[in-house]
């Protein structure tokens, strides 16, 4: 073989060689990617866009039982701003580890942003309802240490079954929601929503409501 033949091969196996190892970093950069935009950064729990299309996914079968439980910290706000954000991410990944843990029947569990969680229970208010408490009773026993100082992860939460007759993700979420603050309202544990809890919730507590954008 020529010199010029064997420069030839070489030259074209080196760009052959390349070709594999960009076309490989291009997949592993697009799994990546497809990754972070349903996962929550810090936890690497499902986030809010994955627990929504989810949701969106199971409400179209108007015939399966969907539940929706909130959960919100207690005392979060107090956590951060007496002892740093550190403090805080350390008690979020405490959480999701718990929660993580648990292994629920027939849920999924993400992070819906800030100190909310969500859990998407595919099946009846029986399932949803062990579902939440025992996210409950494992967060109560649940605590972070950070130097001398321990923390506890009390969460409230709020529990709503789609009950098919045209209600949307932002109609569940909303009602588990008003539920959430009624039971952070009595000081934490699980409440369940029911026709009357919203007007109740929204008089008791009007500058703590959210208001959600889905």
């Amino acid at each position: 073989m020529s010199t010029a033949s064997t420069l030839l091969l070489a030259t074209t196996t080196a760009s052959c060689i390349a070709l594999l190892a960009r076309n490989r970093k291009l997949r592993t950069d697009i799994v990546t990617a497809r990754y972070e935009a349903h996962h929550d950064a810090l936890t690497g729990l499902p986030n809010r866009r994955a627990l929504l299309v989810h949701l969106d996914y199971l409400l179209a079968d108007r015939t399966r039982p969907v539940a929706v439980a909130l959960l919100d910290l207690n005392r979060f706000k107090e956590i951060n701003d007496e002892h740093g954000h550190t403090a805080g991410d350390l008690v979020l990944c405490r959480v999701a580890d718990t929660l993580t843990a648990l292994n629920l029947s027939r849920a999924m569990v993400g992070r819906m942003g800030g100190d909310e969680f969500m859990i998407i229970t595919d099946d009846g208010m029986y399932t949803a309802r062990n579902n939440a408490e025992a996210a409950t009773r494992a967060l109560d026993a649940a605590t972070v240490t950070l130097g001398a100082t321990q923390f506890g992860c009390y969460a409230s939460l709020g529990l709503a079954l789609a009950d098919h007759n045209d209600v949307t993700a932002v109609d569940l979420i909303r009602r588990a929601d008003a539920a959430m603050y009624a039971a952070k309202r009595r000081g934490g544990g699980v409440k369940e929503w029911h026709q009357n809890i919203g007007a109740t919730v929204t008089a008791t507590l009007p500058m703590q409501r959210r208001r959600y954008r889905l």
